[in-house]
């Protein structure tokens, strides 16, 4: 303040001695002359934008890379990465929105948009900022994945559904054939049990899903909603966990990605979106990675499966600049570029133009790329995920009662009364 009034004053003081020494119109150059270094000053800061998304180094390297490119074409705008792994993520953004600190732009989770924004006022309007975002390259029904009370929140990258993945080289050295049904899944756990290896590894929220699936097929009943899951369907779905285990199906230890690269399990239970990250690798171990149907029973009476949009990009409405972050959010989305350097990493993108990128650049190949094909195959019978299949309070409690009846500490009744006291499916 003390130089810009110094300045000022400078200025007052030329124009004094000018009126003896110089004309008027040189008077006026000499003050807009003063007027016009203050304001390019102020012009020449850079627009600061965070950013912030979870992932693999794998993501975070790309994104990084597409950064820097972005900020080169605009140098006047300057992008500031906040990256961490998924645990932990929503914690964290969840303070940031309480204290409205939150990233110009980030990504979220499908599931928590009616938490953030129930009646669509928690994110801005991207309809507002359709000169920025070219949103003629999705779908009406796309836009309505990530649109709440009519406002377009947030926009889904792709499509993501749990999947089943396999080492054929694994399976094939025991005469096993990819499984196709639950039934499958304890024949080849006969076999590959007698060396320590399990059939399937997942992470217990993906177990959930896993088991929703099959008490669905079972009942024909869908988990959530006003006939949700009762206490039977719990009952069925610790029973029905508890014998995955004991027939070693599966373990009880943490997802470790590698188990399966290192022949310790013949495969994978992961989301689309991790293939590349978790799956991809498989062949420089002499491993052969293949994609495996979603199983069933004979005869289901639902097809138990679902389908979510992998993550969305959101804007923050508190944001100082939203045309800014608008402009960088269609960078993420369907830029040549981007698309290039991102691949088929977060899945197949349902973006048109980052679609034709990546066909005419031959980039949709790879596990990723046929796990997302597995969705399209299935389009017709994959339902969309409701947000509390992915409640993990909800997912937490289910698996603690499981142990505390695994370790015969509850019966299996009064485990899944337990948990049924502290969460519904209605």
């Amino acid at each position: 303040m003390r130089l810009r009034k110094k300045q000022a004053f400078s200025a007052v003081l030329a124009a004094v001695m000018c009126l003896t020494a110089t004309s008027c119109r040189e008077l006026s150059q000499a003050v807009g002359a003063n007027i016009i270094e203050e304001s390019h000053t102020a012009i020449s800061r850079p627009i600061v934008l965070y950013y912030s998304w979870w992932g693999n180094e794998i993501r975070s390297d790309y994104t990084i890379r597409g950064i820097n490119e972005y900020e080169q074409r605009e140098p006047g705008v300057d992008i500031r990465p906040v990256a961490s792994d998924f645990t932990g993520y929503k914690e964290n953004l969840d303070s940031l929105i309480a204290s409205r600190k939150e990233p110009d732009i980030m990504v979220i989770n499908s599931a928590w948009l009616p938490e953030y924004s129930p009646d669509g006022e928690g994110f801005c309007n991207l309809y507002d900022y359709a000169d920025k975002i070219d949103l003629s390259n999705f779908t009406e029904t796309e836009l309505s994945y990530g649109t709440v009370n009519g406002k377009l929140n947030a926009l889904p990258v792709s499509l993501n559904a749990i999947t089943f993945y396999y080492n054929r080289y694994l399976l094939n050295g025991y005469g096993l054939a990819v499984p196709k049904t639950w039934d499958d899944l304890f024949t080849c756990a006969e076999e590959l049990s007698q060396h320590d290896i399990y059939t399937i590894e997942s992470s217990e929220r993906h177990y959930w899903k896993m088991l929703i699936a099959h008490e669905e097929q079972l009942t024909g009943k869908a988990a959530f909603g006003e006939d949700g899951f009762g206490i039977q369907n719990v009952i069925s779905m610790l029973e029905f966990y508890k014998e995955l285990i004991d027939r070693k199906v599966i373990s009880r230890k943490e997802f470790d990605r590698s188990d399966f690269l290192d022949g310790r399990t013949a495969g994978a239970m992961i989301w689309v979106s991790d293939a590349q990250y978790n799956i991809s690798p498989i062949t420089e171990k002499g491993g052969t990675a293949v994609i495996g149907t979603y199983l069933v029973i004979d005869e289901p009476q639902r097809f138990g499966w679902y389908v979510k949009p992998t993550s969305l990009y959101a804007i923050s409405k508190y944001s100082e600049d939203p045309a800014a972050a608008a402009s960088f959010l269609n960078f993420l989305m369907n830029d040549a570029r981007m698309t290039e350097l991102q691949g088929t990493e977060k899945g197949v993108p349902l973006s048109k133009s980052a679609l034709e990128t990546l066909e005419a650049k031959n980039l949709l190949r790879g596990v990723p790329y046929q796990a997302s094909q597995m969705i399209t195959q299935y389009a017709d019978k994959l339902e969309l995920m409701p947000a509390k299949m992915e409640d993990l309070d909800m997912v937490n409690c289910f698996f603690e009662q499981f142990d505390l009846y695994y370790f015969g500490q509850k019966n299996v009744a009064a485990a899944a009364n337990a948990f049924l006291q502290q969460y519904s499916f209605s």
